[in-house]
């Protein structure tokens, strides 16, 4: 059922970037510090397995980002089988 009412991430990243999605929150402090142990752990995991840095300014870095967050809590990574079918 979520499939029909979750935007596709490409079009979140789209309207963000045109700012047609400026809502303020009431846990602005709580999401600020989830957001930098976020930062913190994909810059951890960039470094370990030798990302360059400027690969988060792909085109296809962002809606990444977003298909994860819209998943929710308790995705879990691929394996190495589902990443060579894609």
């Amino acid at each position: 059922m979520d499939h029909f009412f979750t935007p596709d991430a490409e079009m979140v990243v789209q309207n963000r970037k045109s700012g047609k999605m400026n809502q303020t929150t009431i846990n602005d402090a709580y999401k600020k510090e989830a957001r930098e142990r976020a930062y913190m752990l994909i810059t951890r995991w960039m470094y370990e397995a030798a990302i360059p840095f400027n690969a988060v300014t792909y085109p296809s870095f962002q809606p990444m980002i977003e298909a994860i967050g819209q998943y929710g809590v308790g995705m879990k990574g691929p394996t190495l089988h589902e990443i060579k079918s894609y």
